[in-house]
């Protein structure tokens, strides 16, 4: 079975609900403790407790669980994925502009950590996008960086990275990998919420 994980729990009951809720839908899944919080049984500080599926009934948990869905035209895919196989072996990382709440294009930056682990945003280059989508009448809504050898989840360094807690969180990677995956992630207050993303064939706007 190639495993998938649906969301992340701060509290193990949380996620046993979430996958009560897949077992009436006839959907398998069961919950990954990866790092309990210390003297408090049941909670997860770092990586948390992950609810994980078979990677072919992703989509259809997603369904399930109401997961929020982001389309993301078919041209931006392609930039991330061609930044983050000529960033290697170091983290690609980029801002994503958003017209309304369709993302519109993508802004590929340099990584001044030169690290495969972790990023940080140019911020001279950082500034120059929000002045640009000022100039052209777009927000900036969104952060995108890659895994060079890690599944395209949120690591310990991703969660304490900053940044808008509003901004979505486009991951790529495994990049090293035949199959990388996009995903989508909201970091809010310590909690990390996917969003289910659908690529479009369209050019998008």
């Amino acid at each position: 079975m190639k495993e998938a994980t649906v969301r992340a729990y701060s509290v193990r009951s949380d996620a046993e609900i979430a996958r009560a809720r897949l077992a009436a839908d006839g959907i398998r899944s069961f919950v990954a403790v990866d790092d309990e919080g210390g003297l408090s049984p049941g909670f997860y500080r770092d990586h948390r407790v992950r609810l994980v599926v078979d990677a072919d009934d992703l989509a259809d948990a997603y369904a399930s669980l109401g997961v929020e869905r982001i389309e993301l035209a078919l041209p931006i895919a392609r930039a991330m994925a061609h930044h983050a196989s000529w960033s290697l072996p170091h983290e690609a990382c980029g801002l994503v502009l958003f017209d309304g709440a369709r993302p519109a294009f993508v802004v590929a930056l340099t990584n001044r950590d030169a690290s495969a682990h972790r990023f940080t945003i140019d911020p001279a280059e950082h500034h120059g996008v929000v002045r640009l989508a000022d100039r052209l009448g777009f927000t900036v809504g969104g952060v995108f960086h890659s895994h060079p050898s890690s599944p395209a989840y949120p690591s310990g360094a991703d969660l304490m990275g900053g940044g808008d807690p509003s901004w979505i969180n486009f991951i790529l990677g495994p990049v090293r990998g035949r199959d990388p995956k996009l995903r989508a992630f909201l970091f809010t207050d310590g909690a990390i919420d996917e969003l289910s993303v659908e690529v479009s064939a369209e050019d998008g706007p």
